[in-house]
């Protein structure tokens, strides 16, 4: 056998099993962003599964916040019982310039922020509640937002959309008008989850597409 086809051989079976992981990995987080409903935690969290292995429950990232945006979940969320957690519907983070819930956690579940600044989560548009897809005019999730033309926009419809320079703080959630709110934030793993679900989505119905061409 040629050194070509030897080549083209391993580069085959080196793709095909990389999908399957590719494949593997995304339904497991899928299953782990449901079991655990992904919450949004406290800035520089580590990843979900890390956080909760991580994270001894002392409480000290809550008590430190000054604006009570940390809360714990009940004795009964499982696995999640007792973590730290972020319900914007309640309280956004506020971005404090020193990040006390950092500063204090001592098991290093919370990390200090390396260059890409702060990253808890990214927010959605969810046009079935949103009232700007009810000819309504609302700009207060724009208004609400620490990076205005930044992290989301609003068009000539005044519809948010939202960029990938979104922290996830929460801020717009907590000020849309709406339940369930116009504007999501939600955690990495559920974003990147969301996000991977509306790919093969999109992916299989252009395929049914060319099918019928």
């Amino acid at each position: 056998m040629s050194d070509d086809k030897s080549y083209s051989r391993k580069g085959f079976f080196n793709e095909f099993f990389s999908f399957i992981r590719e494949g593997v990995s995304h339904q497991l987080e899928k299953r782990i962003a449901k079991s655990l409903n992904a919450p949004l935690r406290p800035p520089g969290a580590l990843n979900e599964v890390g956080f909760l292995a991580t994270c001894t429950r002392c409480n000290a990232c809550a008590e430190a916040c000054p604006y009570q945006a940390i809360q714990r979940f009940p004795l009964e969320a499982g696995v999640s019982a007792n973590s730290p957690y972020i319900n914007p519907n309640l309280q956004s983070c506020q971005l404090c310039s020193d990040f006390p819930c950092i500063a204090v956690c001592e098991p290093k579940a919370l990390l200090p922020l390396g260059e890409k600044g702060v990253r808890m989560g990214h927010a959605i548009v969810r046009t079935e509640t949103c009232q700007t897809w009810k000819d309504k005019v609302c700009t207060l999730c724009y208004d609400a937002c620490p990076y205005p033309e930044q992290a989301i926009t609003i068009d000539e419809d005044y519809h948010p959309r939202v960029f990938d320079s979104c922290v996830g703080c929460g801020a717009c959630q907590q000020r849309c008008p709406v339940h369930p709110a116009g504007v999501e934030v939600l955690s990495p793993l559920a974003y990147t989850t969301a996000q991977r679900d509306e790919e093969y989505f999109f992916g299989m119905l252009h395929k049914g597409e060319d099918e019928e061409k």
